[in-house]
């Protein structure tokens, strides 16, 4: 078993040491590819000011800091629709199985990134919260019609230490065959081990348990989220 896949933390403050992001985006690439198409873009973004516009759509303090490579990672079926002959019918480059295929690739590629990264002794953190303006982020990045943002990536040499956030029991998550039976004295354990991780942050604690965590996530304000499928139509994806 690869332990360092184990070993995953998010890690959200960084030291002013440079990183050799072309490895990184080299390691992008070879990831895995639904169709071989290799739907999507890396974008790294270098340019101070752009990167405080991402920080407050983000509302994410990790990139408030200048350190740390922030990688934008971007549905694209634009680069194969130029491919294709003046009148074709674009259907299979622009429905649902087309979005979700670039953002399998999109995804993917991030997660390749951060574990290789993880391995090589960096850290890093995943950002969906790009999504809070899609349409601000497609306009900053200068993103064509048929591609979407679809998360954030920042890696760096770690100036933190944070303890794993203890995951869901297996039992719940993982089973043979069919869907995992409902298991509410899990859950409930599982609870107690969320509330006492929280409990335990320093400075950082407060109360909270998992099914709090759910129940909070009901009521949080989703920002520019529910726009999202509004802006995909507008991008040139056909998802009726």
């Amino acid at each position: 078993m690869d332990t360092h896949a184990l070993q995953h933390r998010s890690i959200r403050r960084f030291k002013p040491v440079a990183i050799d992001y072309r490895a990184l985006e080299t390691v992008a690439q070879a990831t895995s590819s639904s169709e071989f198409l290799q739907s999507f873009t890396m974008i790294r973004v270098t340019t101070p000011r752009l990167r405080a516009a991402i920080a407050a759509i983000s509302g994410s303090q990790v990139l408030a800091q200048p350190n740390g490579e922030l990688f934008i990672f971007v549905v694209d079926t634009a680069r194969a629709i130029r491919l294709t002959a003046a009148g074709s019918d674009l259907h299979t480059l622009t429905n649902w199985n087309a979005f979700l295929a670039g953002a399998f690739d999109a995804t993917l590629a991030a997660q390749n990134v951060l574990v290789s990264a993880e391995r090589a002794g960096l850290g890093g953190v995943l950002l969906g919260s790009i999504l809070n303006d899609p349409q601000q982020m497609i306009d900053l990045l200068r993103l064509p019609r048929y591609t979407f943002p679809l998360l954030g990536l920042i890696v760096g040499v770690p100036a933190e230490a944070p303890a794993a956030k203890p995951r869901l029991p297996q039992s719940l998550v993982v089973s043979e065959n069919a869907y995992p039976a409902p298991d509410d004295a899990a859950m409930a354990r599982y609870d107690d081990v969320v509330a006492a991780y929280y409990a335990g942050r320093g400075d950082a604690a407060r109360q909270s348990s998992f099914t709090s965590l759910v129940q909070r996530h009901l009521g949080a304000d989703q920002k520019h989220r529910d726009e999202i499928g509004q802006i995909l139509r507008q991008q040139g994806f056909v998802l009726d």
